[in-house]
């Protein structure tokens, strides 16, 4: 299987999922295990992860009937922008792809992580475009710690 499969793999496995993925905790990835998830991405990987959109890949879906939960909206856009913003500061699929699993059962992942604080910047009934706006924030901030390291 190809890196460029194993991309599509982190972006759409998420959207798939019926069940609250708020907070990742059950995330795993086959593809880690791959060599090619540790190399850089290819320019042409870049660009096709530069156009993915998840508020367009949810609107198509409801297009065609599915009625996608909330969680797993949110679910999708936290996946997209995750991918997006790690391969933009040249982290590689392994890299992105293990900030959104567990080391442990008990310790949260880096993404986990990034959820929680972003929620914990907002009020409660907060619109989802705000919460995504505080997220992209904490996301960045950990992301740059985790470049610069």
């Amino acid at each position: 299987m190809s890196l460029r499969r194993s991309i599509l793999g982190l972006h759409r496995i998420l959207e798939c999922s019926n069940r609250i993925l708020d907070f990742f905790e059950d995330c795993t990835f086959e593809w880690l295990y791959w060599s090619q998830a540790r190399k850089p991405y290819s320019s042409e990987t870049l660009d096709y992860i530069r156009s993915l959109d998840a508020e367009e890949d949810i609107s198509l879906l409801k297009f065609h009937g599915w009625k996608m939960p909330s969680e797993t909206a949110r679910t999708l856009r936290i996946s997209t922008m995750l991918l997006k913003k790690g391969a933009e500061r040249g982290l590689t699929a392994f890299e992105i792809g293990n900030m959104m699993c567990r080391d442990t059962l008990t310790k949260k992942s880096l993404v986990e992580e990034m959820v929680e604080e972003a929620q914990e910047a907002v009020l409660p009934e907060t619109s989802e475009a705000t919460f995504m706006e505080a997220l992209s924030d904490v996301m960045d901030y950990h992301l740059d710690e985790v470049v610069h390291v």
